[in-house]
Formats: structure tokens, sequence, C-alpha cells
């Protein structure tokens, strides 16, 4: 085992620092790939990372340091590569690593050594022990390295690195390939180098796992709204601490008629202290965050029937405005609503038209607050 001395350690500190202070949100693989390419005097330094999808991969993000070339033109061509193929390629396979490369930093030769003199990828290893390092079996090796002279050679040629060595991690979530992070130089790298990036590795897995959570809340955040909406009753996120940072149509509507005890069963709920009443609270448990609850006030449902029955007698709505009600408060769009009645969406924007009319309001907000407020 290769112990890192002063400087490396004090280099490794300073890289990691790097990746925990970077605030979150924002990229850290690039100003950490420019001082990992200057500490372990590399020419070039790259990491990208792969959607895969059913029929081809995509880039998720690209990013280089040291290539003459433009960054434009370096992330077109990790794009264009990744994109043109839709199965497992080089010496790994990026829709589920082999667990032997997974988080390991390896040292492979230039694509000229093995396109041209034959030799195996990785240095000074024997057959057996390189097909043991990259998770395959010998036989394997021969027509992986051919499989990548044929795929490779075009983009090693175009990024003018077909003559350098390569050092690199797959950094992994489990088989989930997080990126691919690698340096090159004409020169190969030393053992002590090669430490330091595995080193390193386990700090860029976390920031990575971060950042990935931080990209998929993205989307996740938009089907929670959804579901929220959907639930047909008053929800809200509720942190630790007892503060709503997310809240439905009805949820919110409720928040605006400043319900002290509503207040109060929130926080109490998130602490952990039993709720009274038709509240209930669900733990949101995501990596790397504190917890969270979902609430959700399980009486509006029923209150809410009586509530629009009450309500359309004292507003002398119709059957089918108090229909439209019900549902409105439900937080459905108008297409919902007409695919339910089972009419044209321009008959219920009728039907909401008279809504607001008649509860004396401007907008669909205002009529769901309305609705809540009402005693």
């Amino acid at each position: 085992m290769i112990r890192l001395n002063s400087e490396e350690q004090g280099l490794l500190t300073d890289l990691e620092a790097m990746l925990v202070e970077a605030e979150p949100g924002t990229e850290s693989l690039p100003p950490v790939l420019g001082a990992l390419r200057e500490a372990l005097r590399a020419e070039r330094a790259v990491a990208y990372g792969v959607d895969v999808g059913p029929e081809r991969y995509h880039a998720s993000y690209a990013h280089c340091a040291g290539f003459p070339l433009p960054a434009a033109t370096v992330h077109a061509a990790i794009e264009n590569q990744v994109s043109a193929w839709g199965e497992p390629w080089g010496w790994f396979n990026p829709a589920r690593p082999e667990p032997a490369q997974r988080n390991r930093a390896l040292h492979f030769r230039s694509l000229t050594e093995t396109e041209t003199a034959r030799q195996l990828p990785l240095h000074d290893l024997s057959a057996s022990e390189v097909g043991r390092r990259l998770g395959m079996s010998e036989e394997s090796l021969e027509s992986t390295r051919e499989r990548i002279s044929a795929r490779s050679a075009t983009i090693f040629r175009q990024l003018g690195v077909e003559n350098m060595q390569w050092l690199r991690t797959l950094v992994c979530d489990g088989p989930v390939l997080l990126g691919w992070v690698g340096l090159a130089r004409a020169e190969p790298f030393t053992e002590r180098e090669q430490r330091l990036l595995q080193a390193l590795t386990p700090a860029l897995q976390r920031r990575l796992t971060m950042e990935t959570r931080l990209r998929e809340s993205g989307l996740m955040s938009t089907a929670l709204q959804v579901a929220m909406e959907a639930l047909g009753r008053a929800a809200w996120i509720v942190s630790s601490s007892g503060r709503v940072v997310h809240a439905n149509n009805a949820g919110r509507a409720r928040l605006e008629r400043h319900d002290p005890e509503l207040m109060e069963s929130l926080r109490r709920g998130a602490q952990g202290i039993p709720c009274s009443g038709p509240l209930t609270m669900t733990p949101l448990l995501t990596t790397g965050l504190p917890p969270h609850y979902l609430a959700i006030d399980t009486g509006t449902a029923s209150s809410a029937a009586a509530r629009v029955q009450a309500l359309s007698a004292r507003w002398s709505l119709t059957a089918r405005e108090s229909e439209v009600l019900t549902h409105i408060i439900q937080g459905e769009t108008n297409k919902s609503i007409a695919g339910r009645l089972g009419c044209a969406e321009r008959t219920v924007e009728v039907h909401v038209t008279h809504l607001l009319s008649k509860a004396q309001v401007e907008s669909r907000s205002a009529l769901i607050a309305r609705f809540f407020q009402s005693s």
C-alpha cells in the first residue's frame, strides 16, 4: 500500500475542500479538474456523465481542461461519440460498470500502444490480472481491444490524445455511473499519482451523488407538485423545524387563513410528536438532506364535500357548477375536468367563469381560497 507524503496529503485535502465547499447547484468538477491536472502534471483532463436511454446514450455533462481545442468542440465530440453508441463500449459498460472498476483509479496505456503494439490496456500486469481488474475474462480482452480500436480511434485522433496515457476513475453510486473522470499525458503516470486519484475518488463520489440528486430533484419536485394536487385534500411539505417548504392549492388556502392551530400541529408533527385530529405525517428521506415530512389533512376530503354542498346553496350554483367546483378545489385543470365530466373543455371554461362570478372572485386561486375560508 502506497501512503501519501505530507505534500500529497495537503494537496488531497485542498481538492476535497474544493468539492465540499462548492455551492450546492454549481458544477464542482471544472475547478477540481484544473487543479488535479496541474497537480498530476497532466496535459489533458476530462470528466463526463452518461445518461443511458432505451435506444442510445447521451452525455449528461462534459468538462475538460488543457485541450488546445475550444471546450465546445471537446463537448460536441464527447456527445457525438456517446450518442452514437447504443451498447457497452470501451473497457467498461456505462449502463452498469463492472464492480471491479467502480470507484477505482486505473492506469491505461495509450490507444496507439494497444492498437499497434497490441499491448494489454493496463500497465505491467498479466492478462489474468488485467481481466480481473477490468471485470472481464482473458478471452474477451482481445475482442474488446479490437472494438475500442474501431470505435474510439476517431474521437481520440480528433482530440489529439491517441498517443497519451490515461489515468481514470469511474465514479459510481452503487451500480450507477455518476461520472468518468480522467487525466492524460504522454508519459506514464506513477503509482503514487494513481494512489492520489484513488484517494480523491470517495470525495468525488459524494459530490457527484449530491449533484445528481439536485438535478433529479428538479424533475421530482414537478412530479411531487402534480401528485400533491391530485390528493384532493390540503397537503404540505414540512421541514424538521416545522417550516412549510411547499403546499398544494388547498394547503396554501389553509395557510392564508393564518390558523395557529394548524401551524402548531405541523410543527409538532415534524418533531415526531403525535398529531391530534385528521393530520398525518409521512417522513421523506433523501440522501444528503435533513428529514422532511409530507403532511396531509385527511379530513379535508369529507369536510370539502359538505362545504361544496353548503356553498352551492349559498352561491346558487347549478348541479354541474357544483361538480366543477369539486374538481377545482382538488387542483384539477379544465382539460382534466372536461375528461372526467365527458364534455368539451370550452364548456368547463364557461362553468368556471360562472363560478368566479357567483363567488365574487377574479381568479381560480382566489376561488379556492374563498372556498376554504368560508365558514
